[in-house]
């Protein structure tokens, strides 16, 4: 709103000096800026009066009569009628006054434009900001040439005219434009005229700048804690520093102080987070999370990187951390290092330790402690002859309570040849595994040194075929690949486990040189992957309507390593790995995946997704998720008008396995052109236990002003896929 402004100073011989003459159609140059100590933008040029018909007196007064208007570039300001006072350097503006500039609208029936003291005031005033979304009224609005925009009797929103269902009403706001926040004396906030919000003194932001002050608050309710209000005080401390203080009350616990802390230097970057719970009162216990992530920038492509996370008790999370993710989580991370990223290499050291929060979880299935590991990694491509060469390397320490301890060290060179004419590719490869265990000396083995060594060669090759379909609209893709791969067997029973494991067959799996993810075991095979992909491309947009995909390896020679526990693999290929992605049937898609077991002859697993999005904040989810022997569930989900301003909004997600629900919620949104609300109604698993609990979301959006409530958009973001947040 500064830039409402048409400062001018102004001198008594820059006034007209006609005598009684009357002056039609006249512009008057004589307004001119002088030297001021105010905004730059605000005085420069001149300031040019129009009337239809000027009356000038002997005084240097001069009365502007039939319409008048003052303008300067893209500022203008329009009266019936006006008077210059040549006595006090004033423009006085009487009827119907419009002012149109720097984005702003003001109207009313009485103004003063002072060039003596550098402000213009308007009496009575309506004003809209920007394109008309946000207006107001107040009795008085002056701005001023320092920058600074008072207003006495303000009601604001962002309501359409004759609509003002929500409304903020102060007795006064300063603002002060170029330092970036305001102030407000006896401000109350109200909704379909119900007060809900009231403060004596409000300063806050109205730029960019951050600014010291309470937040909105955010309230709850669950089954579990009850009655839940958070009420946040945001504190700026400096330029590169701030921190929000949120004292959080829950009828059924008591009163947590959460803590945290930003910062921004020269070369750091982080947060710091302590929320602290005494004597929760249904546990009796105190509560405490601690949470530190930062990472340093140093000279010469140097980085140290920490993410630290601490807990009272194992129950934290799923009690006190709001969200599913960090219910659901199982182990802490807590890792300190350093690194360094160069053109071909790339060195990282970090020790890391796990805080393990889940009592289900035995002493031999903890993750081991890295104290520490040091990896290097290199990259040379187009060397001589157009070979590529790679390293990977690594040295850690690796301890636990329960099992065997000690370090590691492993090394692998590699050498390829990419090679690539016309839609054809292959890339031989030759790489060498050296690997060498040191164990504890409390530890009862029968050989403390353990080494292994291996080659492992592999091939890679593959075609990409092109043609015009559908009449030139389409392109359509034949995309055959092979793969082969030789790692010859090595015993490798008495090596310890360290961070490996077998994942879940995939396709990208299938074309990876070691079955196992981490380097404990390196899988012996002899094996050819087959895959084949297609895919139909819009030829005007570029986007893939089509795709499908895959693949199967064959194992020509039996397989014999395996982790500890398990059985090694047998058969003669492994499962056949089917994904297909379509989304040509206008606002359909599907996305579908399938796993077949050659030996079983039945399904290992499989996902299959149906939306329907046409638009108009429409969605509609069916989702089945199925794996032998873990999972097998079903999922729904959808946002859905009902009316003009009316949406249902839902989610079911149940286990077939379990015969149980796992998470369903139901919901209703509202929204106007100035205003939404939602109200959502849950219930989720919230332990690791199968424990459920139950919560109602109400979450009041003022458009252009703020939100109350509970986050419910961020619920229905995260559990329908598809769906936007409409309430902007």
């Amino acid at each position: 709103m500064a830039a409402l402004a048409l400062f001018q100073s102004a001198t008594a011989e820059d006034a007209p000096q006609a005598k009684d003459s009357v002056c039609r159609n006249t512009q008057f140059p004589g307004v001119v800026a002088t030297q001021s100590t105010g905004n730059a933008d605000l005085i420069e040029g001149n300031v040019v009066l129009e009337s239809g018909r000027g009356i000038a007196q002997a005084n240097g007064d001069v009365t502007l009569l039939d319409g008048v208007s003052a303008s300067r570039g893209s500022f203008r300001i329009e009266a019936n009628e006006g008077r210059f006072e040549r006595e006090t350097n004033s423009l006085s503006l009487d009827g119907d006054i419009l002012y149109n500039g720097g984005g702003a609208h003001v109207e009313s029936q009485r103004a003063l434009m002072s060039y003596l003291y550098g402000r213009v005031e308007f009496n009575d005033a309506e004003f809209q900001l920007g394109d008309g979304a946000s207006r107001g009224a107040a009795s008085l609005l002056r701005i001023n040439q320092n920058g600074t925009i008072r207003l006495e009797s303000v009601d604001y929103t962002s309501c359409p005219p004759e609509n003002n269902d929500w409304l903020v009403s102060a007795d006064k706001i300063r603002l002060d434009t170029d330092a970036g926040f305001g102030e407000a004396r006896n401000l109350k906030i109200s909704f379909k005229g119900v007060p809900f919000m009231y403060t004596p003194y409000l300063s806050f932001p109205i730029s960019a700048q951050r600014k010291t002050g309470f937040l909105l608050p955010d309230f709850g309710q669950s089954a579990r804690n009850g009655i839940d209000i958070s009420i946040p005080w945001y504190w700026n401390i400096a330029p590169s520093y701030d921190a929000t203080i949120t004292p959080r009350v829950l009828s059924r616990r008591g009163i947590q102080l959460d803590t945290r802390v930003r910062y921004l230097t020269g070369n750091s970057r982080g947060e710091a987070q302590i929320a602290h719970l005494p004597s929760d009162d249904l546990v009796g216990l105190n509560r405490t999370l601690l949470r530190w992530s930062n990472t340093t920038d140093f000279a010469g492509r140097w980085r140290a990187f920490a993410d630290v996370t601490d807990v009272s008790d194992s129950q934290y999370l799923e009690d006190l951390g709001g969200s599913l993710s960090s219910a659901s989580a199982t182990h802490l991370n807590r890792t300190l290092g350093v690194g360094y990223f160069g053109r071909h290499w790339r060195v990282d050291a970090r020790v890391t330790n796990y805080q393990t929060i889940d009592e289900v979880i035995s002493t031999t299935e903890v993750p081991y402690r890295i104290l520490p590991r040091i990896g290097l990694n290199g990259r040379w491509a187009d060397l001589a002859g157009g070979l590529s060469f790679e390293l990977d390397a690594e040295a850690g320490r690796y301890e636990r309570a329960v099992g065997v301890t000690g370090s590691r060290m492993h090394v692998a060179p590699r050498l390829s040849l990419p090679l690539e004419r016309n839609g054809l590719y292959i890339k031989p490869a030759l790489s060498w595994a050296f690997t060498h265990y040191r164990l504890d000396e409390d530890i009862s083995v029968s050989d403390r040194e353990q080494t292994r060594s291996l080659p492992i060669a592999s091939l890679d090759a593959g075609m990409k075929l092109e043609r015009e379909t559908g009449g030139g609209k389409y392109r359509q893709t034949l995309e055959p690949r092979l793969y082969y791969v030789h790692v010859p067997f090595r015993d490798q029973s008495a090596l310890p486990v360290f961070d490996t494991i077998q994942p879940i067959t995939s396709i990208e799996q299938l074309y990876r040189d070691n079955r196992f993810i981490g380097i404990d075991r390196i899988g012996d095979t002899d094996q050819v992957t087959l895959g084949l992909t297609s895919r139909l491309l819009n030829q005007q947009t570029g986007k893939t309507v089509v795709k499908a995909t895959i693949g199967q390896s064959r194992y020509l020679s039996t397989q014999a390593v395996s982790l500890p526990g398990v059985e090694p693999l047998s058969g003669n290929s492994s499962d056949y790995i089917a994904e297909l992605a379509v989304n040509v049937w206008g606002n359909w898609n599907v996305d579908f995946a399938q796993q077949w077991s050659t030996e079983n002859s039945e399904t290992s697993r499989s996902e299959v997704r149906l939306q329907y999005l046409p638009g108009g904040n429409r969605v509609v989810n069916l989702a089945y998720r199925f794996r032998r022997d873990a999972v097998d569930q079903g999922d729904i989900s959808w946002s859905w008008p009902i009316a003009s301003r009316w949406n249902v909004v839902g989610r079911y997600n149940y286990s077939f396995r379990e015969d149980k629900t796992l998470e369903r919620f139901f919901g209703v949104e509202y929204e106007s052109c100035c205003w939404g609300i939602r109200l959502v109604s849950r219930r989720f698993i919230s332990r690791r236990d199968g424990t459920s609990d139950s919560t109602i979301s109400l979450q009041l959006e003022l458009k252009g002003l703020t939100s109350v409530g509970d986050s419910a958009d961020e619920l229905l973001e995260r559990g329908i896929l598809g769906y936007r947040t409409n309430i902007d």
